[in-house]
């Protein structure tokens, strides 16, 4: 007898042979396999990119051009010389300063400072040129004077004619000491004269002899003093007064004898020495006050009768001598300050005396000058003035403002036009 047929096991074999995939499944997960694949070559294209991108844009872009690679010979191009570029420091403004003058008012020399005001780096030149009278030129009689570079500070300027034709410029370069150079000019000079081909200035070994006419100088700030021989310009050994930080008194005549201003060599306090031989013998005298923001400052005509004017903080103190600087006397209350001078830190003190005997005194910073005024050498009171400081030259007086003046009595002033300065580099 045949078995029974068991049909749910024959339908579950049945169905295991025949059973299909579900395809929908299959399709979602094959769809986040090619997901995941293109976003890997998406990922590897960005990162080529990034690396070839800036090579090929400096090759379109950056490719120098033909003014650059030159002419090309094979096909017989022609060289052309590209235009230059204006230089950077046409882009800002530039300012002439005049710091010192020398010489006489027909005649007059002056140190000027050329400067490209560019932010953070300031350059400067400080050249000699003409100022007012009635020679003019084209170019500066010297250009890029005693700074090492155009970017160091200059304090101190100081032109000095020791002889008909021989200057000698110093100033305190950088902070440091007072650096000097020595030079000659001529009418027929047209081409400039860079310091470096003309002579800087060393102390003398040999002691010359030496006339009324001779100045003293210093060759570096509170430095030796060393006599000037106007005949021809050379420097002579002399004897030093007894003091320290010696200045030499700038306004003083020549034949009015050497003044020098410093201080006591044991108290410091303010001190002034006279010699008339030229160095030769010294009268020093300490004057009764304590040392004060810097050392007197001395103003004489004649060599007699003379004023050293002691700078404080908030006052200054005035003392004066009939004998030449043997016996000196303080005049009480000769200056009141004004308001804007309350404090006189940080600036320079200055003073002479007119062919009439009045005094002219003032007191300098880099944003104002004021100016006061006495008939009887006593009694100061503030007037206008022509702006900067003053220099007196031979027959008359500059005004180192903006603009520069020339006076024959520092009285009356003039305007003087600056001659010709080149820019710095």
């Amino acid at each position: 007898m045949r078995p029974d047929l068991d049909f749910r096991t024959l339908r579950q074999q049945i169905e295991a042979a025949t059973w299909m995939p579900d395809f929908a499944s299959l399709y979602r997960r094959a769809g986040r396999v090619r997901m995941r694949d293109r976003m890997a070559v998406a990922g590897a294209l960005v990162g080529t990119l990034g690396v070839l991108a800036p090579v090929a844009l400096a090759g379109i872009f950056g490719r120098p051009g033909p003014a650059v690679l030159g002419p090309n010979p094979d096909i017989g191009e022609a060289w052309v010389t590209p235009s230059a570029s204006p230089a950077p420091t046409g882009r800002y403004p530039s300012t002439v300063a005049v710091l010192a003058a020398a010489g006489g008012l027909d005649d007059l020399v002056a140190a000027v400072d050329v400067c490209v005001e560019i932010p953070q780096a300031r350059r400067c030149s400080l050249q000699v040129t003409t100022l007012g009278g009635k020679t003019q030129r084209r170019t500066p009689y010297v250009v890029d004077a005693l700074r090492s570079s155009p970017l160091d500070k200059i304090n101190s300027v100081q032109l000095m004619r020791i002889a008909p034709a021989v200057f000698m410029l110093s100033a305190e370069v950088g902070g440091g000491s007072r650096s000097s150079v020595r030079f000659e000019l001529t009418p027929d000079t047209q081409t400039q004269l860079n310091p470096q081909e003309s002579t800087p200035v060393m102390g003398p070994s040999d002691r010359l002899t030496l006339g009324s006419g001779d100045r003293p100088v210093q060759l570096v700030q509170y430095g030796d003093l060393f006599g000037v021989r106007a005949t021809d310009g050379s420097l002579s050994l002399v004897g030093q007064p007894p003091m320290a930080q010696r200045v030499v008194a700038p306004a003083v005549p020549a034949a009015a004898g050497w003044w020098v201003t410093g201080r006591d060599l044991e108290t410091g306090a303010p001190a002034v020495s006279v010699s008339t031989d030229q160095g030769a013998h010294w009268l020093a005298r300490t004057l009764n006050a304590p040392a004060g923001n810097d050392v007197p400052t001395v103003a004489t005509a004649n060599g007699k009768d003379a004023w050293a004017f002691v700078p404080y903080k908030s006052a200054i103190r005035l003392f004066r001598t009939g004998d030449s600087g043997l016996n000196w006397r303080e005049v009480s209350g000769a200056v009141t300050l004004p308001a804007e001078l309350k404090n006189l830190d940080n600036r320079q003190l200055g003073a002479l005396v007119r062919d009439d005997r009045s005094l002219l005194l003032w007191v300098h910073s880099d944003t104002q000058t004021i100016f006061f005024d006495s008939n009887d050498g006593e009694h100061f009171s503030v007037v206008p003035g022509p702006g900067g400081v003053i220099a007196p030259v031979d027959g008359g007086y500059a005004a180192l403002g903006d603009p520069a003046r020339v006076s024959k009595d520092a009285k009356t002033w003039q305007d003087a036009a600056v001659s010709a300065t080149v820019l710095p580099n």
